[in-house]
């Protein structure tokens, strides 16, 4: 199992990488960021989320595995509650904007991009669908809490927010599967999902690889490591210890396990610089919590499942 986070995460620096080395020798540009991660978000992840659900949901199952959504909403507002408790051993010298990029941090972490690549080696390609199903209430929690934690939006922008394109992927694709109807959608429509639906989280990287030219430098060095001892190991306690208790199915829990122990999300560097925050600190709080993920996360997996 070890090999196998390992195997991930350094997918994700690869990409990191690539993305980088396109920023510098100038195949994207600064101004060019943006657009690209919004045709990402919009069109390739609404794909690649319709394609998993409606291929590998267990619909037969729905009566069990409905509670998917209510502990990723659960999750992200558990570590929004408990921020307010770790945001008293930073102090007060820090810009407002890193206070409210640390907070938003301990609410939100890679919910969507590495438990991809884990969960889809650890369990294959049906267990996706689960994990899509659980960043339903992820993705609602991400856009109201994780976005209210970096700037305080009114309550039409939250809504706007939450009716994305993946939310409405997510939906629709779940009424078909309950309803049956997936054998009706031809296979070359479902072929043109995946193909694209599997360029999203590549490209996604590649974009977050390239927002990090030139190499952050660890500026935070103190709040850095201390966000990273809170998102890798205190918050994954809390949160593991509550699925324990819970009286959910194995492979719920099991999704939950694997989300909650993960690094800081990567999208968030993009997020910072739309809703507000402080892009530098994200950036640098990404890179080390994610090289620091290669040991943590191995040996929580390995507890746990």
């Amino acid at each position: 199992m070890a090999l196998i986070i390992i195997f991930a995460i350094a997918q994700v620096f690869g990409m990191f990488v690539i993305g980088w080395i396109a920023r510098r020798l100038d195949y994207l540009r600064e101004d060019e960021l943006n657009r690209w991660s919004r045709f990402v978000i919009d069109f390739l992840i609404p794909a690649l989320m319709f394609h998993s659900i409606v291929d590998g949901f267990e619909s037969e199952r729905l009566g069990e595995l409905w509670t998917l959504p209510i502990v990723g909403f659960g999750c992200i507002g558990l570590g929004a509650v408990t921020g307010i408790v770790f945001r008293l051993g930073i102090g007060k010298n820090h810009t407002p904007e890193v206070l409210s990029t640390f907070h938003h941090f301990c609410a939100i972490n890679n919910y969507g991009f590495l438990p991809i690549i884990i969960i889809q080696n650890l369990w294959g390609a049906k267990a996706l669908a689960n994990l899509f199903l659980f960043n339903l209430g992820s993705t609602v929690g991400y856009w109201t809490i994780g976005v209210a934690l970096l700037e305080i939006g009114s309550m039409g922008n939250a809504v706007k927010n939450i009716l994305s394109p993946s939310m409405f992927a997510i939906v629709g694709a779940l009424i078909i599967s309950a309803a049956g109807w997936s054998t009706h959608i031809p296979g070359v429509i479902m072929n043109i999902f995946g193909s694209i639906g599997a360029a999203a989280v590549p490209l996604i990287l590649i974009l977050v690889g390239a927002g990090l030219y030139p190499f952050p430098v660890i500026k935070h060095k103190a709040l850095v490591s201390y966000l990273t001892v809170i998102r890798l190991l205190a918050l994954p306690a809390v949160t593991v210890g509550i699925l324990v208790l819970l009286p959910l199915p194995q492979d719920v829990k099991n999704i939950g396990f694997v989300v909650a122990v993960m690094p800081t999300s990567v999208s968030s560097i993009i997020m910072t610089r739309r809703y507000g925050g402080d892009p530098d600190f994200a950036a640098e709080a990404t890179v080390v919590t994610t090289v620091t993920a290669i040991i943590t996360v191995p040996i929580w997996l390995a507890f746990l499942i």
